[in-house]
C-alpha cells in the first residue's frame, strides 16, 4: 500500500518520538533531555509529555518524566495475538536446557528485530534483552536470517541501513552485508561473531510457517569464552535447527 504525503500526520510522528525516546538506558528524563534527544523544541516536547501524563502513559515529579506500565497496553493486542509465543515457549525452554544457553525468538520490524519471546539461563551477561527489545537487524543473527529468507537483500532496503561500527567486527558496507545475506540464504542459518557487542556470539535459524514463509527466527546467544564458532556450528546449531523444525510443524498445523 502506498502512503500519500497527505495521509501523514506529523504531530503523531513527533508524539511517538517522545514516547520511544525512553528506554532501559533512559528510564527517567527531564524536559530538556527529551527535547534534545527528539530534536523538538522545549515547548513541543512539554506538550507531548504532559499529554502522556494526562493519559496515564507517563508520570512526573515536576522535573523528571518516566513511562508507566500503561504503555504495555499499546503492544498488548499485538503480542497477545501471536500464537507463536505459546507454540514456541515449551520447545524454547527445552532447547535452552539442552544447550545450557539463552535463546530468543524475534520477528522483523523495518530495519530492526523485535524480541517476542525469550528463555534465559542464570548467567551474568552485559547484554540486557527482554520481550519488546529491539536491535538493528543487520548486525544480529536473527535479523540476517529474516532478511535473507525473505529476499530483502535483493531489494533497495540495504541502502536505508546505518552502517555503524558497534565493534571492530561490524559489517560496514552494503556490498559486504549483501554477500553475507546471500550465504545465509543458501545455508539457512546465520552466525554473528561479536558484531553488536564484543564478547558475544549468536547463531540463528528460521521458523517456516504456512507456504514456507519466514516471519520468525530463533537464536542462541553465548559468551565467546564458552563457545568458539566451530563449536557453535557443530554442537549448538543441530539442536537449534531441530527446535525450529518442530515449531515450524506446529505453526503450520495451527494455521
Amino acid at each position: 500500500m502506498d502512503i500519500k504525503k497527505t495521509d501523514y500526520v506529523q504531530s503523531l510522528d513527533k508524539g511517538l518520538k517522545v514516547l520511544t525516546a525512553f528506554s532501559a538506558d533512559r528510564k527517567s528524563m527531564t524536559l530538556s533531555e527529551v527535547a534534545e534527544i527528539t530534536g523538538l523544541t522545549r515547548a513541543a516536547a512539554r506538550r507531548f509529555l504532559l499529554t502522556y501524563c494526562y493519559l496515564g502513559y507517563m508520570s512526573t515529579n515536576g522535573k523528571y518524566f518516566e513511562l508507566t506500565s500503561k504503555v504495555l497496553d499499546l503492544g498488548y493486542r499485538y503480542m497477545s495475538s501471536l500464537d507463536i509465543s505459546e507454540l514456541a515457549g515449551p520447545l524454547m525452554r527445552k532447547l535452552s536446557l539442552e544447550v545450557g544457553e539463552s535463546c530468543s525468538l524475534a520477528t522483523l520490524d523495518g530495519l530492526e528485530v523485535i524480541y517476542i519471546a525469550r528463555q534465559q539461563v542464570s548467567r551474568i551477561m552485559t547484554v540486557s534483552l527482554g520481550v519488546g527489545s529491539r536491535l538493528p537487524a543487520h548486525v544480529t543473527s536473527m535479523g540476517r536470517v529474516l532478511w535473507a529468507m525473505n529476499d530483502l537483500h535483493l531489494t533497495n532496503a540495504l541502502d536505508d541501513i546505518e552502517y555503524k561500527q558497534y565493534t571492530i567486527n561490524s559489517i560496514m558496507s552494503k556490498e559486504h552485508l549483501k554477500r553475507e545475506l546471500e550465504k545465509v540464504k543458501l545455508q539457512k542459518w546465520s552466525l554473528v561473531d561479536q558484531e553488536l557487542e564484543a564478547g558475544l556470539r549468536s547463531i540463528s535459524a528460521p521458523i517456516f510457517s504456512k507456504g514456507n514463509k519466514v516471519k520468525y527466527a530463533i537464536n542462541i546467544l553465548v559468551q565467546t569464552s564458552r563457545f568458539n564458532n566451530e563449536e557453535l556450528i557443530s554442537n549448538v546449531l543441530p539442536h537449534l535447527q531441530a527446535t525450529c523444525e518442530e515449531i515450524s510443524i506446529a505453526l503450520k498445523k495451527s494455521s
